[in-house]
């Protein structure tokens, strides 16, 4: 079996998450959000450098509602327990299936180096869409840290350990694009994973705007291109609104 999971693989996305992680309250269910019972260029600085609350977090992510097709599961995570736990030490995936080298290592990296050692708040969506060949897995989530981040410089990193470097194992293969757009920057993956039984092709997004003293994520497997810029647009207009309702 593949070290490389399918559903999950590409940069920024969590490792196995489940609903069970983090706490089953809906800090956004007053602007209709669901929630499963399994549980380049900077963005606006904001008026404040305080933390927004979780509730504020909240209404800054994409509900169900406001995304370009309707999922057939959702979950929402708040507290640490899913940054810490699932995020923030650095994984193996990556070096297991293509060896030590540097862009393997930095692929690992890139979540624990973007959560931190200090992460202090925050609140995870997650959707997922069964289609007839693949589930589309989408994560869309805000921490926030003790310092403003710096998420270009991770993923400046990455691309530079990367892009000239694909990945090649005995049976997987990942090559790298930089994605940039609508303020958020990022990676494209393109992955050829074998299930065990077949090679399975697998597109991978993850891409980030630093927001004060807060990160703000959005990560999808087996989504066509398309869709992910429609959702990264649509997020970053929201962002983008209320911070203006933040400054009046």
């Amino acid at each position: 079996m593949s070290g490389l999971p399918s559903q999950s693989a590409e940069a920024g996305a969590p490792q196995d998450a489940s609903a069970e992680d983090g706490s089953a309250q809906d800090p956004s269910a007053e602007d209709g959000s669901s929630q499963d019972d399994d549980g380049a260029e900077a963005s606006p600085a904001p008026a404040s450098e305080e933390l927004l609350t979780e509730r504020e977090i909240a209404q800054i992510l994409l509900t169900e509602s406001e995304l370009p097709f309707t999922p057939d599961s959702h979950s929402t995570l708040t507290g640490l327990d899913f940054f810490e736990d699932q995020l923030g030490a650095a994984a193996e995936v990556y070096t297991e299936s293509f060896g030590e080298g540097e862009c393997a290592a930095a692929m690992d990296r890139i979540n624990a180096d973007l959560v931190g050692e200090s992460p202090e708040r925050g609140v995870v969506q997650e959707y997922q869409r069964e289609l007839t060949d693949r589930t589309e897995s989408l994560y869309v989530w805000m921490l926030g840290l003790q310092e403003p981040p710096n998420s270009g410089a991770v993923w400046d990193r990455v691309t530079e350990a990367c892009a000239a470097a694909p990945l090649e194992g005995e049976t997987d293969s990942v090559d790298f694009e930089p994605f940039e757009a609508h303020d958020f920057r990022g990676l494209e993956l393109n992955m050829e994973v074998y299930d065990g039984e077949s090679m399975v092709e697998v597109l991978g997004f993850s891409a980030s705007v630093d927001y004060g003293r807060h990160l703000l994520m959005v990560s999808a497997a087996n989504m066509d291109a398309e869709t992910f810029d429609v959702i990264v647009e649509r997020q970053a207009d929201k962002l983008a609104t209320f911070d203006h309702q933040l400054t009046d």
